[in-house]
């Protein structure tokens, strides 16, 4: 009888045998790649192994291994820029419980006059890594995107490793790739999207709303007008803008 732990690895091998299926069959509708049952069976078997080497019991560190992010340099401007005409900026982040494992994912957009057009977010997901709950905020964006009928957007998130996979700067962690692969299929459903790192201090804005919908633990929706804790983010601090009321 097979113990508790074979019974693991066989579930282990079987979820990753059907996501490699899934992912092979995207590439073969999307973008016309087809491959060769040996290599699919290769790309199988190399994440599984990558998924149980992170797992071995000898490692100190069991957190994802990821390049060090973006320095801010001197001369990089750290507030929130205002996109080209016609275009919407969308910005993006998440906030995390490592305990829980509980996330809350939240965006915001904002046209060339810097004015809100839309905001959300949805605080009842979970997510095994830091990494992963920021992507999910990229694909939770894009989501909305598409509802709302944006289809020429610049995605910006504070997290630069994620943003360096996504332009293929890096090779993608395979622990995060099935939303990775989501994000480049729902990208597709746009007539533009491109994909930026912005600095934490121009990233304010979306980071109040990750947290708002964590702590809420639901999802939200808002129109132009937006949630009254998002004005002091949206016209003083992002923008550096003065008002007088």
């Amino acid at each position: 009888m097979a113990s508790l732990i074979d019974a693991d690895d066989i579930c282990h091998d079987f979820a990753f045998g059907l996501w490699r299926l899934w992912k092979n069959r995207n590439d073969v509708v999307f973008k016309g790649i087809y491959r060769q049952p040996l290599d699919i069976l290769e790309a199988w078997k190399k994440s599984t192994g990558e998924y149980k080497a992170s797992l071995a019991p000898d490692q100190e560190d069991h957190s994802l291994r990821m390049p060090k992010s973006i320095k801010v340099s001197d001369r990089m401007c750290t507030k929130w820029k205002r996109p080209r005409f016609r275009t919407i900026k969308i910005n993006t982040d998440a906030a995390w419980c490592k305990d829980t494992l509980r996330m809350g994912v939240g965006w915001l957009g904002r046209d060339f006059a810097g004015l809100l057009q839309a905001a959300g977010g949805s605080g009842t997901g979970f997510s095994h890594s830091a990494a992963a709950a920021e992507a999910s905020a990229i694909r939770f964006a894009l989501l909305s995107c598409i509802d709302h009928g944006f289809d020429d957007i610049i995605i910006e998130s504070d997290a630069s490793t994620i943003i360096l996979m996504l332009k293929k700067e890096i090779l993608v962690d395979f622990s995060i790739e099935c939303i990775l692969d989501d994000i480049e299929v729902l990208a597709q459903k746009l007539r533009s999207v491109s994909f930026a790192f912005v600095p934490r201090e121009g990233n304010r804005a979306a980071h109040s709303v990750a947290k708002y919908v964590f702590k809420e633990g639901r999802s939200f929706s808002w129109d132009c007008i937006g949630p009254e804790f998002l004005f002091n983010f949206l016209v003083a601090k992002d923008v550096n803008l003065s008002i007088r009321l």
